[in-house]
């Protein structure tokens, strides 16, 4: 059995509210889960705490996965992704600059949020640097338009407007 069925078929149980599912399901997952909270937060005490806000809330919100809509994985990445970031907003934090995006490796420690990470790679590749910057913090590290334009130091209409034009390359790309 495959990693992934065995976390769906866990997941799907949690959502039953079988307590010792939760804890297979924590012991599976956990060490990937902390992992991408420690690049994102970069402080492992934080990425500790935020692991367990993560992990409450998918007890309390494991009925909303809807597996006819993917596998459980990437909605366990989701629910621990927007938890980092519900959590650094509050602590008006951010974990990286601008000047220190490694963006191939962002996408590569990141692939659970984009379902093929080497055609995401080469698409981002194709993209000026600003645009693919701005993308890659509002989606990967959940800034808003407004925080880039302080970030990039640009007018909040032109931020918009890398990201739509950066959005709608990336499209044509991967449907090429």
């Amino acid at each position: 059995m495959s990693w992934n069925h065995e976390v769906d078929i866990l997941m799907a149980q949690v959502k039953l509210k079988h307590s010792p599912a939760f804890k297979k399901l924590y012991e599976h997952t956990s060490s990937k889960l902390y992992g991408l909270l420690i690049k994102m937060l970069g402080d492992k005490e934080l990425a500790a705490d935020v692991l367990q806000d993560a992990y409450t809330k998918i007890w309390q919100n494991a009925a909303q996965h809807n597996s006819s809509m993917g596998e459980a994985w990437p909605w366990l990445c989701q629910v621990t992704r927007n938890t980092a970031l519900d959590k650094l907003r509050q602590i008006k934090r951010y974990p990286l600059s601008l000047e220190d995006v490694d963006w191939v490796e962002e996408i590569q420690e990141s692939n659970h949020l984009w379902q093929s990470s080497y055609d995401m790679r080469r698409c981002l590749g194709k993209l000026k640097q600003e645009p693919r910057q701005a993308i890659i913090f509002s989606y990967i590290y959940g800034l808003t338009h407004k925080e880039l334009a302080e970030q990039f130091k640009q007018p909040l209409g032109t931020l918009k407007s890398w990201i739509r034009r950066g959005m709608k390359e990336l499209e044509t790309c991967l449907d090429a």
